[in-house]
């Protein structure tokens, strides 16, 4: 018994949206992750930050005090160095430039989607292209994260579950 190209072409295409829609949603859950310890991590320094000038002029006349200046100064920048190097301005644009990118090679698959609902003898070369062309594309766009910090198995598991609720799968 033979099998159908087109049911291989269906299948995978199917597959590769629930790729690329796992993909956008955990690219999507880490850059919230990220703007979270970003604006945490601003607000902190600017408290820290404002808190060691004030700490200084309070505190220093007050000898029972003063180890608090050292405190706020060094946690302020503390906290800048750790900012920095986590480089989360750089994550912040690669995570949502990858969600856009994500988002429209979701769209670009449920468009081929509909297009072979619509006409179920559709030629078999011009969607074996397609099909492989965003193939192509969900490949280097996920290969672009290699290892991410705040990526945990918590987070994975979520970002299945709502994956497998927004494409309606038990």
């Amino acid at each position: 018994m033979t099998i159908d190209p087109r049911d291989v072409i269906w299948d995978e295409a199917q597959a590769l949206l629930y790729h690329v829609s796992y993909a956008e949603t955990l690219i999507t859950a880490l850059l919230v992750r990220w703007v979270w310890l970003d604006t945490i991590t601003k607000i902190l320094v600017a408290i820290s930050s404002g808190g060691a000038a004030l700490a200084g002029l309070v505190f220093w006349k007050s000898s029972d005090y003063t180890f608090l200046w050292p405190m706020f100064t060094s946690a302020s920048t503390l906290l800048a160095i750790v900012s920095s190097q986590l480089d989360v301005a750089e994550k912040l644009k690669r995570h949502s430039t990858s969600t856009v990118e994500l988002r429209n090679l979701s769209m670009e698959i449920g468009s081929l989607i509909v297009r072979m609902k619509i006409n179920d003898s559709f030629a078999i070369a011009e969607f074996e292209a397609q099909l492989l062309d965003l193939r192509r594309k969900y490949g280097l766009e996920t290969g672009k994260f290699l290892h991410d910090l705040l990526l945990t198995r918590r987070l994975r598991n979520a970002a299945q579950v709502m994956t497998n609720q927004k494409l309606d799968i038990s």
